[in-house]
């Protein structure tokens, strides 16, 4: 077999499509994968917008490794430059799972104290690989649930004179900005984020939703997302509900609305992930009643005490 060839990612747009068709093939062999063709998307269009495209941000937390005759087979990328990194391989060179381990240890792990990579629960082969590079349990630190819309509840109700409308409806952008900002107390969150999703190339306007109060201001959203490699599944990502409007089922009746739109439009299935309990989001998402609900849990290596 040829040899493994590693490589900074650049952050072009040939790259990046590349890149996503390597996700898109992994998702497609791997019931495993964490970060897909979507999560690249929103890393790049939403996440890191504010970043010039040269950043050295990017090659920095996101790293490749291509094989002759095979492209891209394996990718290592970190949400925020933190701690967390996330390894993806096409299950046809699981070999060099280990190769990329080594060279987060001796590269990218070189101004970091710990790292940590989160699995789902029942991934027996990265575990294995995990514990064997001296990774420890963490902490269960995700959930992913998945829904069969032929068998959800759909119906929903509000208070008289809330609503739900598409963003496309009423383009309230600074209410938007100001739900958001509650939603996930994130004083940071801009228009260029905003503005770095409705031009993501997955975006549907569709599924974009939110619950208007009686004076149209926007007080709870949810945003669905279509699954690149099934043309009948989905996902739902981000949620949310502004500070003073919780506890009122808004956040209920709008991924349900979402729910039946994108039925409608021939998704059959749906998943949403959350933090682990005791957030409190996680009693929402039981309440939707999922057909299957699965486990991530974070396994981290200390390279040195800070």
């Amino acid at each position: 077999m040829a040899a493994v060839q590693d490589a900074e990612y650049r952050n072009t747009e040939a790259e990046f499509r590349e890149i996503c068709d390597f996700l898109d093939a992994v998702s497609l062999e791997d019931p495993f994968i964490h970060w897909d063709s979507g999560t690249m998307r929103y890393w790049r269009h939403e996440l890191h917008c504010d970043k010039d495209p040269q950043d050295p941000f990017f090659r920095e937390n996101a790293h490749v490794w291509r094989r002759e005759g095979a492209g891209i087979v394996g990718l290592c990328i970190s949400e925020d430059g933190r701690n967390d990194v996330f390894v993806e391989v096409l299950p046809a060179h699981r070999e060099i799972y280990s190769i990329i381990l080594g060279w987060i240890e001796g590269t990218w792990a070189v101004a970091r104290d710990t790292v940590e990579i989160d699995i789902f629960a029942d991934d027996e082969r990265k575990l294995h690989l995990l514990q064997g590079a001296g990774y420890v349990f963490a902490k269960h630190s995700r959930n992913m649930r998945t829904y069969d819309l032929d068998r959800v509840d759909l119906d929903y109700s509000m208070e008289p004179g809330y609503s739900i409308r598409a963003f496309s409806e009423s383009p309230d952008v600074e209410g938007r900005i100001v739900l958001v900002q509650s939603a996930f107390d994130n004083p940071a969150y801009s228009e260029k984020r905003l503005r770095g999703l409705l031009a993501s190339p997955a975006y549907e306007g569709a599924w974009d939703l939110m619950v208007l109060s009686g004076d149209g201001t926007p007080v709870s959203f949810c945003v669905g997302w279509r699954e690149p490699t099934t043309a009948d599944a989905g996902n739902i990502e981000p949620v949310g509900t502004h500070a003073e409007y919780r506890r009122r089922g808004l956040a209920q009746a709008v991924v349900r609305e979402c729910f039946a739109r994108m039925r409608a439009a021939g998704i059959r299935t749906v998943r949403i992930a959350s933090v682990a309990e005791p957030a409190i989001g996680n009693f929402l998402y039981d309440s939707l009643s999922p057909s299957t609900k699965r486990e991530v849990h974070r396994y981290a290596k200390t390279f040195r005490e800070s």
